[in-house]
């Protein structure tokens, strides 16, 4: 026979799993997403700089080489020295220097990403870097972009020597961003292997790199790679994330799949840089997942609390 004592029991821990299920359905989410940013790239000119600063997007991608500015004096008979310059190989020229461009920066609230195309780009870019920064506070520095292995495709040897980026990243930019990537070629069927990745992780091993980076990923083969990325970053520093990109329009992306890649990895983990119509197609079905995943959780809410409640009524 069940007492008095026993049904208030009962009741009291209804109603407390009652108060769980309610919070667990309705408590407000506090991680940041990330895969809203929006990019303007290939930023490496003095008119490209200029609407960039002036657009609505969050970041900016330039990219760093050495050669000469277009305006650059020449002596009859001597040619000056290379110094970093924004454009993108082969070009060897620009109107616009690194150090024009960090200047321009300098008064935005956006966040730029500085490719690295070489290492001698990076080794001449790393002093003009610092004296720019040498005053400015940790969440006002570049991230610092280079593809240090060979990746799918498969991918050519890369142009940034991996211990050399690492080395002086650590030593003069411990505040910055690394965003660490592969070289890649176009093929619809590949993926990041356990090798690739244990590739990487055996670099910032070797290099003693315990702070978080954000690991550029092409979007065609990291659609394939789902298990070994979650893996990448599971053993990564903490705050590690992806950059998912694509930069060519014939790349094959299954949609499906990069949804799944963002679910399973969070939204608060990852980056997403696609070309504008790609980007739609992918929100136009992720927004479709989550409103058919609300649906599926109300439907299980209103079941789990009448029965409850049914189950307390009894007790009453």
């Amino acid at each position: 026979m069940v007492t008095i004592k026993q049904t208030m029991n009962l009741t009291l821990l209804l109603d407390f799993i009652l108060g769980v299920t309610m919070q667990v359905f309705n408590a407000p989410t506090d991680q940041t997403s990330l895969i809203t940013a929006t990019w303007d790239h290939a930023v490496n000119s003095k008119a490209k700089l200029h609407s960039a600063l002036t657009s609505e997007s969050t970041m900016i991608e330039a990219d760093v080489i050495t050669g000469h500015l277009i305006d650059e004096p020449q002596t009859e008979g001597e040619k000056t020295d290379r110094i970093p310059i924004m454009g993108h190989p082969p070009a060897i020229t620009s109107d616009l220097s690194l150090k024009e461009f960090l200047d321009a920066w300098k008064n935005s609230n956006k966040i730029i990403k500085l490719d690295f195309k070489s290492t001698e780009a990076f080794q001449l870019a790393s002093p003009v870097i610092e004296n720019a920064y040498k005053d400015s506070p940790p969440n006002r520095l570049p991230w610092l972009n280079a593809d240090i292995l060979p990746g799918p495709g498969p991918g050519n040897s890369p142009g940034v020597d991996a211990d050399t980026f690492l080395k002086v990243s650590t030593k003069s930019f411990p505040d910055s961003i690394l965003s660490l990537g592969w070289t890649t070629k176009r093929n619809d069927n590949d993926k990041y292997s356990e090798r690739h990745i244990n590739d990487m992780v055996d670099v910032l091993f070797k290099n003693k790199y315990m702070k978080p980076v954000t690991y550029a990923v092409r979007a065609s083969f990291a659609v394939n790679s789902i298990s070994e990325l979650q893996y990448l970053l599971e053993t990564s520093p903490v705050g590690s994330t992806l950059t998912v990109w694509c930069s060519d329009p014939k790349d094959i992306i299954n949609y499906p799949k990069l949804v799944q890649l963002i679910n399973t990895v969070g939204t608060n983990r990852v980056y997403l840089d696609l070309p504008d119509d790609m980007s739609k197609i992918f929100f136009d079905m992720y927004k479709t997942s989550i409103t058919n995943t609300a649906s599926n959780n109300v439907g299980f809410l209103s079941i789990s609390l009448a029965s409850l409640f049914a189950l307390k009524n009894v007790f009453l």
